[in-house]
């Protein structure tokens, strides 16, 4: 990754976020966290109108520029180096990705009634619903020009915040149908859901009751692939803000024992401080370094999988625990009390874990292309 591209993202999302993070975002992260408060959505359009999402939207949607993969993944992740809150990288993340998805489906025409005169559209993926995708409940019934839908997914990011719903719900036939449902439409009801990490970014239940909207609001019959492209283009960019927060808290946990002494000794000259403060370092490269690769590896292919971007997801989620529980150990009591980020660092990391999709998940994907990829070059003994 070339360090200048890094360092001029950095500068740029500086200029354009610093001082809404700092006096917006950032002062109220451990109160809303104590209090499972979501975040205003107003920060998001303000968020927007700095121009967060130049490099992620196309050119017609909002403040949209054109999407850059690398460039976007890079304003992710120092978005989570600067900001305390995970929560609000994550509904940004998820935003511009179903706003892209739906571009690139062709269906910008569901995204302006959501605009309100260029308001960015606040959409997100309600997708899971405890179960196989293969056996997932609910009806989507048609009935001329109106379709009725009926389905209820049990964990939703944003679901208390955001405006409309990507979701997937089985026809008469049974197929996964993926269609655009308002929180507004009649029938459909947010309950708030209790979590343990990213717990600002409004998670709830999303159920919709014989709610009727028109048949335009179908945007794939083929709805298991549709989720597909989906997840697998968003997994870097699920990672991004956390892999920039690693590298924040290493940086705190420096500067923590270069201040503190014991005995009239800096904790940072102490031998075993280093070798956990080199372990924390080098845990934090090596997840960024898979990052960049996955982000340049990034294709416009439309795959239904992606090893790099799999892989990078993969390795942050193992490793962010790892790194948070490093922060404890370096801050002593100072890292077990409620005014330290430690704790709320710890549990938003462990929803990398199941998050996107769980990690033995990816373990056992990742496997079985690593096998097809194998197999075609092995010969029998004596070929």
């Amino acid at each position: 990754m070339n360090r200048e591209l890094i360092g001029a993202v950095a500068a740029d999302t500086d200029r354009r976020l610093h001082r809404l993070l700092e006096t917006r975002v950032n002062p109220g992260a451990a109160a809303r966290d104590a209090a499972a408060a979501p975040l205003p959505a107003e920060l998001l359009h303000e968020a927007a109108q700095h121009g967060l999402f130049h490099c992620a939207l196309p050119t017609d949607v909002c403040t949209g520029r054109g999407f850059a993969p690398v460039r976007w993944g890079l304003v992710l992740e120092h978005i989570g180096y600067r900001c305390t809150d995970l929560s609000f990288p994550l509904l940004v993340y998820l935003t511009a990705g179903t706003i892209r998805r739906l571009h690139h489906d062709q269906r910008a025409d569901l995204l302006e009634p959501l605009s309100d005169g260029g308001r960015l559209p606040l959409i997100g993926f309600a997708y899971t619903e405890q179960r196989d995708p293969f056996d997932f409940r609910g009806s989507l019934t048609r009935h001329g020009d109106t379709i009725t839908v009926t389905t209820e997914k049990s964990i939703v990011a944003g679901a208390r915040i955001l405006d409309a719903f990507l979701t997937y719900v089985p026809d008469a036939q049974g197929r996964l149908t993926a269609v655009l449902l308002h929180r507004t439409d009649p029938g459909v009801s947010i309950a708030p859901l209790a979590v343990s990490g990213f717990r600002s970014a409004g998670f709830g239940t999303v159920r919709a009751t014989d709610t009727a909207v028109p048949c335009d609001r179908i945007v794939d019959t083929d709805g298991l692939a549709h989720a597909q492209r989906i997840l697998n283009a968003e997994a870097a960019f699920f990672v991004a803000a956390p892999t920039g927060r690693m590298r924040a808290i290493a940086e705190v946990c420096a500067m923590h024992v270069a201040a503190t002494e014991r005995h009239d000794t800096p904790l940072a000259d102490y031998p075993n401080v280093q070798s956990l403060l080199g372990r924390m370092h080098a845990t934090v490269e090596s997840c960024r370094a898979t990052l960049y690769q996955a982000l340049e590896a990034y294709g416009e292919d439309d795959s239904l999988w992606s090893p790099l971007s799999w892989i990078a997801k993969y390795t942050v989620g193992q490793h962010a625990l790892s790194v948070a529980a490093m922060a404890q150990r370096l801050t002593g009591t100072q890292g077990f009390l409620d005014t330290s980020p430690c704790a709320r660092h710890l549990r938003d990391f462990s929803g990398l874990l199941a998050g996107g999709n769980p990690q033995e998940k990816v373990e056992i994907d990742l496997g079985v292309h690593l096998t097809q990829t194998i197999r075609p070059t092995l010969r029998a003994p004596g070929e």
